[in-house]
């Protein structure tokens, strides 16, 4: 059992959430990596608008809330991932510290409303 501790960062990045994509060096050119890159840009500029620390070296909690309306939606724990993968050096160190994770795909009414809510958590304890 864990203890979430403090609050370290919580946002929300507008727009529909492009999920991770496994990437070789020949296949970063492709149309769906350069998206994905890009995506993963815009959620590290987010955090930053939202977290002034430095990265944090302690185990972290991540809850994402991953909103999207209709259409050809990828794996929730590839949404994480593009989450996770984003606030490396930003929010926490690597993330590697992640020792807890909630992530949620939830249908919602319109293009508009589609966004991913983020908070990230300092794990105060962790009991076994």
């Amino acid at each position: 059992m864990s203890a979430i501790g403090k609050e370290l960062a919580s946002f929300t990045v507008m727009g529909r959430a492009v999920p991770a994509v496994r990437m070789t060096q020949r296949s970063k050119f492709t149309l769906r990596a350069q998206r994905y890159l890009r995506y993963k840009s815009h959620i590290g500029w987010t955090a930053r608008q939202h977290f002034r620390g430095s990265p944090t070296k302690e185990p972290v909690a991540v809850e994402t809330k991953i909103y999207l309306k209709g259409g050809n939606q990828g794996d929730v724990d590839n949404y994480f991932k593009s989450v996770a993968d984003s606030l490396n050096k930003i929010v926490y160190k690597d993330d590697r510290q992640i020792k807890m994770i909630k992530a949620s795909k939830i249908e919602c009414n319109s293009k508009e409303d589609e966004r991913v809510e983020v908070r990230v958590y300092e794990i105060e304890e962790q009991i076994a």
